[in-house]
Parts: C-alpha cells; structure tokens; sequence
C-alpha cells in the first residue's frame, strides 16, 4: 500500500466519523397508538441512513407502546424509560435534531401552555429553547385525521376542535414540525441541517453561494457570514459539528441541494 492509498484511507475514515457526528437524534416516544406502525418504518429508514439515536419512553409509551414492542420492530437492544431517568441533559446535549414519534394530544396542549412538568414536556421545552429542531408525528394528536372517524371520534364539538387546533398551531409556532408520521424521514432529512429563515426582516431576496465540497468546514460558514450568503451544498457534502454550530451562531443558512 503506497502512501496516497493511506491517506485517502485515512480520509474516508474521517468522513465516515464526521457523517455520524451530524446524524444524532433523540426519538421521544409519548403514548400515542395512532400512527405508530407509520412511525416505525420511518424510524428504521433513518436507522438504515446512518442516524444514531437515544430512544426515550414516557410514563404512557412506556404501557401503551411498550419498550418490548419498539426493541423488536427497531431491531435494538437499549432504551430508556422516563422512571429510570435522572437528568435530560443527556437527551437534548450534542443531538442535532429532537424526533417525536407519537405525540399525544395531551402532550401538545401542555407544551402549548409552557407546562413542563414531565419527562417528555420538559424535554421539549429545552429543545426549544436551545434552538434544537424537533419534528413530530401528528397523527395521534390531529383530531381532523381520517382514522379518528373511522374510529367514532366525529361527533366533536366545534369550540372543542378549534381550541385543540389551536394548540397545534401554537407549538408549530414554536419551531415545531408537525408532519404526518409516514413523512417522518424525509422530514428529518430536510429539517436536520437546513436553518433557511422562512422570512428575512428586510424582505430582500438572498443572497447564495453554490459550494461543491465533501465536507463543509468552519471557515466556510466565516466566510460566508463575511460576505452575506447563504450557502447551497450537494446533498453529499457532510457538513462537520463545527460547521454546524458556527452556523448556528452565526445565522448562516445552510440549503442543502436535492
């Protein structure tokens, strides 16, 4: 082996260590049925994509879903349930993206009215303080879904639906994405390092660079920042924690080309 097939060797090994860095998740299961089997096959699209995940079971999940059931049909050996927790630092440190799966109807109200007085809701509440994108599976807390009729829950009061849609409205509000649970992949695909603003205060169109580069480094988001663009990758490009966390600071948009 010469020495340039070492070092391209070395770099791939880089890389390689770079993309499981920027594909970290915690996936919090609140006791949700409606669209679990969805959410699942979701789930496994990641898991097969590379992602890492801290899977995270709430009081309810933990006897509506349970653990047994989600460690078979993910093929993993380890979670964590709420009444074995001690802190939530750990799930909400160093993830680039916080992933509900089952959000229930009673857990969105809460995190609609800032109550954080569980596991789940004060996990939630941080993510969003911290600025952590978090996307949920709202099939198990929209009350409109066809499965609700199916099921006889169509009878439902108009105040009672409106001030519910209201909730849901609320914490989208709050940076949270509400997507059906068969959606859940490629909506954590396109959420985890994309920071375009839906609107810039000047009302000025972007100003973008195009750059083709395997990995995307710190001095790429300086210089950017530097000269007012955001910035257009290949959806190949790994983009490294630092880059990552500069962008974060700096306000550098990150579009990631499909």
């Amino acid at each position: 082996m010469n020495m340039e097939e070492i070092i391209n060797m070395i770099v791939e090994e880089v890389l390689k260590k770079l993309q499981e860095k920027t594909k970290k998740a915690t996936v919090l299961f609140t006791g949700g049925a409606l669209g679990f089997k969805e959410a699942i096959q979701q789930l496994k699209l990641l898991l097969d994509d590379g992602w890492d995940f801290n899977i995270l079971l709430s009081n309810s999940a933990e006897h509506v879903l349970t653990p047994h059931v989600i460690k078979k049909e993910l093929g993993i050996s380890n979670l964590f349930v709420e009444k074995e927790v001690n802190g939530i630092r750990p799930f909400y440190e160093n993830i680039n993206v916080l992933i509900i799966p089952t959000l229930t109807l009673n857990t969105a109200a809460k995190i609609s009215v800032g109550i954080a007085d569980s596991m789940a809701t004060n996990l939630v509440a941080h993510a969003i303080m911290k600025g952590i994108p978090i996307v949920a599976a709202k099939d198990a807390c929209d009350l409109q879904t066809p499965m609700r009729k199916q099921l006889g829950f169509h009878r439902i009061p108009s105040a009672y639906l409106e001030n519910m849609n209201k909730h849901l409205q609320t914490i989208e509000s709050y940076g949270i994405k509400l997507v059906n649970a068969g959606d859940l992949y490629q909506s954590v695909k396109n959420i985890a390092f994309s920071f375009l603003h839906e609107e810039k205060e000047s009302n000025q169109p972007m100003k973008t660079k195009n750059i083709k580069k395997n990995v995307l480094t710190r001095m790429d988001i300086i210089e950017a920042k530097n000269n007012g663009h955001a910035l257009i990758v290949p959806k190949t490009t790994i983009i490294s924690p630092l880059a990552l966390e500069t962008a974060k600071e700096l306000g550098v948009d990150i579009i990631q080309d499909r």
